[in-house]
């Protein structure tokens, strides 16, 4: 694992969220969420997952270093900044364009490939990001969208 690093009592990680199904909702009523404060919902329309920025900031707070990978075109600035506006500082985004790029030149890559960017766990909803990480040797914590306790699943994962 490449950035994992030791700390007297504990280990930090960088871990790695998706957005889509993981983060926000696929659509209406996919998993409860919540939306920013009223003037920032001007400017970031995508409402958080229920639970997603407690998480965050008690993986930073134990000293983990939040990132986001996604395979859609958000541009990084807006998701930095998105991401500012419910409290959270990324170390860092990957988005599809940091994930060719990161790619290019070999013949079939997975569709997120999370060593590239020396990050520990990715957090999906999708199973066949899983299954790539099994056949790629990466770590993937798989989330449903109907499991309210989504975020003990994640800070399990975190301790393994």
């Amino acid at each position: 694992m490449a950035s994992l690093t030791e700390v007297p009592g504990q280990l930090q990680m960088r871990i790695a969220f998706d957005i889509d199904g993981t983060l926000t909702p696929l659509g209406r009523g996919q998993f409860r969420s919540s939306s920013l404060p009223l003037p920032m919902r001007l400017v970031f329309r995508e409402p958080l997952r229920e639970g997603a920025v407690a998480l965050m900031r008690e993986l930073q707070a134990d000293g983990h270093e939040v990132w986001i990978y996604t395979s859609s075109l958000r541009s990084k600035r807006y998701l930095y900044l998105w991401l500012l506006c419910a409290g959270i500082r990324l170390g860092g985004v990957v988005n599809a364009t940091a994930h060719a790029n990161a790619l290019r030149g070999r013949p079939v890559g997975p569709s997120k490939y999370p060593p590239a960017f020396g990050i520990d766990l990715l957090v999906d909803d999708c199973a066949g990001v899983e299954a790539e990480g099994d056949r790629h040797g990466f770590r993937v914590v798989t989330v449903d969208p109907g499991d309210r306790y989504w975020a003990s699943k994640v800070k399990a994962a975190c301790r393994k």
